[in-house]
């Protein structure tokens, strides 16, 4: 995979600098909605909650002349693998995690309290249980200041990380360890800047992604952590949590073992009528252009997963775990981006590929797709009280506002429930919407790959 690494790259965000001689530099993960974080100087650097491909990382570290010395784990992750310990083999830094972590590869554990140097600072690291039981913040101090703190998915800038991914049995106890763990937090310097790996749009984190605070002075004025009793807290964080992906549950044990060794294979390129004949078998067939190009003309049985929008999420929460993948891309850029940003989540299974426009299937072998907006949603709806329309957003987000009549099913629930719908729908015509037209294409691809004729709602609905 010579060019994903390039397609799929990290970039930078804006760094702070520390007491003139440490930056910290965060980078963005682009659609997990997390951070990671290298802070260097004094020609040495540590890396914190790196995913799995972190060559641009590791570039930049070479091109600041910084030697990695610790790669920081601050929990065991469970949206997405972790690039730790290829990044400290690499590199031959020391890799650090929590204690009780239960890795089965070489790494140091360190306890509440313990500390370690890292050039011209000291890192000290603090359980803050709650997202895990094992969770750890890491408080680092230059010249016995203390200058920042890495929360990873406990303290987040709006919010927290949530605490129901060891089940349900847990979820309460984790929630009020997680009340406990941010106000331990408030032992530290009030100038302390926090930086989350969580709270960016992932699916781990409960609250708004959005920050104006990010010092600990600021937080305490504006995170409802510590602005409301452990009860009120713990009562409302379990009333906000909604599902999550499925794949969740598999990347703990991927990451127990360390990164895998090799990256992910380049897929066997195909021309587009192979792909159109694994669709025609019932295979998975993923068209990752644009929403209304595949709207437009899109091989028939193919599912949309527009790939500018949080589509890796739902590949691995729609489709079965590691269920055999072809992808369709308008370029080599968008199928390299897509194998990578696939294996950070630990999908490998892109069995192989094809660019649209191959000219091997004729415009008669092909179909398109309906879309419309809200406008013409509304035309409809009043020209027809017996519409079907199919709200595909989560339970959370239809408090916004529903339609009278509509059936409400969360896009991911939509492969189990696919014999209600067809009886719901009677066969008629099914309006899909969500909240921006992404879930709705994706959902109304589903049906249209089921036999059901659908109609995909761009843009917001209920908001327009």
């Amino acid at each position: 995979m010579a060019n994903s690494a390039s397609a799929a790259r990290l970039f930078p965000l804006g760094d702070d600098e520390l007491d003139g001689r440490l930056r910290v530099v965060p980078f963005e993960v682009p659609g997990l909605g997390n951070r990671t974080y290298i802070a260097g100087g004094d020609g040495y650097a540590f890396v914190v909650d790196p995913p799995r491909d972190a060559d641009s990382l590791l570039g930049f570290a070479a091109d600041n002349g910084w030697v990695i010395t610790h790669v920081i784990e601050t929990h065991i992750h469970n949206d997405y693998v972790s690039g730790g310990y290829e990044v400290a083999r690499r590199t031959n830094a020391e890799y650090i995690v929590p204690a009780l972590s239960s890795l089965l590869c070489p790494a140091r554990e360190v306890a509440d309290g313990d500390e370690f140097e890292v050039g011209c600072g000291t890192v000290r690291s603090v359980l803050t249980p709650g997202h895990t039981p094992t969770s750890t913040s890491y408080v680092l101090a230059i010249d016995g200041v203390e200058a920042a703190v890495f929360t990873g998915g406990g303290l987040l800038y709006n919010g927290v990380g949530r605490t129901d991914l060891f089940g349900p049995a847990r979820a309460d106890e984790l929630a009020r360890a997680q009340w406990h763990s941010a106000h331990r937090l408030r032992a530290l310097s009030p100038t302390t800047t926090v930086l989350p790996t969580h709270g960016f749009g992932s699916f781990c984190s409960v609250g708004e992604s959005g920050y104006t605070e990010r010092t600990l002075d600021g937080l305490q004025r504006t995170n409802q952590v510590f602005l409301e009793d452990e009860d009120v807290f713990v009562h409302r964080l379990l009333a906000s949590q909604g599902p999550y992906p499925t794949y969740f549950n598999e990347m703990a044990a991927i990451n127990r073992q360390g990164t895998p060794a090799n990256s992910p294979s380049a897929p066997q390129m195909v021309p587009l009528d192979e792909l159109a004949s694994k669709a025609a078998n019932g295979e998975w067939v993923l068209d990752l252009r644009h929403r209304h190009d595949f709207a437009r003309s899109h091989v028939p049985g193919s599912i949309s997963f527009d790939s500018s929008g949080a589509y890796v999420s739902y590949i691995g929460w729609l489709l079965p775990w590691q269920s055999t993948i072809h992808l369709i891309a308008a370029d080599q850029s968008m199928l390299d981006t897509a194998v990578t940003e696939l294996a950070r989540i630990g999908i490998e299974s892109v069995e192989s590929g094809a660019f649209w426009g191959d000219d091997s299937l004729s415009v008669d072998q092909l179909v398109s797709g309906e879309y419309a907006d809200a406008r013409r949603l509304r035309g409809a709806l009043a020209d027809d009280r017996e519409l079907r329309v199919l709200d595909v957003r989560l339970p959370a987000e239809c408090v916004r506002g529903t339609i009278a009549g509509e059936l409400a099913i969360p896009v991911h629930e939509l492969l189990d429930r696919m014999d209600e719908i067809a009886g719901w729908s009677g066969g008629r015509e099914v309006w899909v919407y969500c909240a921006s037209g992404f879930r709705a294409a994706v959902a109304a691809s589903m049906l249209a790959r089921a036999g059901m004729p659908a109609v995909a709602v761009d843009g917001s609905v209920v908001d327009s």
